[in-house]
């Protein structure tokens, strides 16, 4: 038996292992775009209705009433020192809603590090009061930063409102929207 019939084996197990591969790596792609397609970031019509009305205490009022489709229940805008801004992420289900809240965060002494805590609070029609739904705490160490946060609110429609707490700092309060099924 000569070098070359003993070698061939071997190549042809290689070829195989690699075409293999190929089959397997456009699968996985083929998948992955089919996922991104249908769960992707595409433009969103608007499914719901908005009105702004006013509270007893002033405050000023946005009602966003969501249907099963995506759709912003705040606009979408850069954050900005002493606003948290709240918007809809798409949406995994008709009645399961993820949601991105975000501020700014100061940091007077860049060294020291500054803690602060995120809460979605749901109002409840029986106290008229808020109650906390939500909640986590974070922190970082540095200049002045951009947090986030992105609760999920899974079939539970109601009035909500997010609170960001900097110790030291008065709590900031998100406009307060609605989420319906």
């Amino acid at each position: 038996m000569g070098s070359r019939s003993s070698v061939a084996p071997v190549v042809a197990s290689g070829t195989a292992s690699v075409a293999k591969l190929l089959v397997a790596t456009l699968a996985f792609t083929g998948a992955y775009l089919g996922v991104e397609t249908a769960y992707g970031t595409g433009a969103r019509t608007p499914a719901g209705t908005a009105s702004t009305a006013g509270t007893a205490t002033g405050e000023p009022v946005r009602t966003v009433v969501l249907s099963s489709q995506s759709m912003p229940a705040i606009t979408e805008q850069a954050p900005v020192a002493g606003e948290v801004t709240v918007s809809e992420i798409d949406a995994f289900g008709p009645c399961d809603r993820p949601y991105r809240a975000q501020s700014v965060v100061g940091n007077d002494d860049p060294r020291a590090t500054v803690s602060y805590g995120w809460r979605l609070e749901r109002w409840s029609s029986k106290t008229h009061r808020w109650h906390a739904y939500l909640g986590t705490g974070s922190g970082f160490t540095g200049e002045a930063q951009v947090v986030e946060w992105q609760p999920r609110i899974v079939n539970n429609p109601g009035w909500y409102r997010v609170v960001l707490s900097v110790p030291g700092d008065a709590p900031l309060r998100s406009e307060k929207f609605m989420v319906a099924c």
